[in-house]
């Protein structure tokens, strides 16, 4: 079984981890881009609506992403995916689920935009556990930056943050 909770440290879970691009789009979008050609990166995985739909908006397609339709907990947004198979999934605020786990699953192996009702936010920790190599996964920070983690060099200190998740 394989589901995590936030249990403690909530605010190591805040903290801009490891690339935070403080600019607006089109030029944060213009930085990843260079990242990708300067890191030889073959995968991309976005997680949270704005972020995904600036990536589509400036030029680049997610190889999948989780949404959770709105921004801010609140506002809702419409992204248009456009490579077809979309996944709803159930996750709630600071979890993953073993259905979004197994839905995160199934989406590195092949391209899905997971839909998910409650939040994506913790997503971005099973993306960057279960992405391939030469991979990246970005989200949006809260006080605005664009996260970018470049999985290979990343992940084994991001795999340090589930010493502070529950299993449930």
């Amino acid at each position: 079984m394989t589901c995590f909770k936030i249990s403690k440290r909530r605010d190591l879970f805040a903290f801009p981890y490891p690339v935070a691009i403080w600019k607006e789009p089109p030029r944060s979008i213009e930085i990843v881009k260079e990242l990708l050609r300067d890191y030889g990166i073959e995968k991309i995985y976005t997680v949270g609506d704005v972020v995904t739909n600036n990536f589509i908006k400036y030029g680049i397609i997610p190889t999948s992403a989780a949404i959770d339709e709105k921004t801010k907990r609140e506002v809702a947004i419409e992204v248009v995916w456009p490579n077809g198979e979309v996944l709803k999934v159930i996750n709630p605020p600071g979890y993953i689920t073993e259905e979004a786990w197994s839905a995160v699953e199934k989406a590195v192996a092949r391209s899905i935009l997971l839909k998910v009702d409650g939040e994506e936010d913790m997503l971005s920790l099973a993306f960057i556990v279960l992405a391939p190599p030469k991979s990246l996964v970005a989200y949006g920070h809260y006080a605005g930056a664009l996260i970018v983690v470049l999985v290979d060099w990343y992940r084994d200190a991001i795999l340090k943050l589930f010493n502070y998740l529950e299993k449930c």
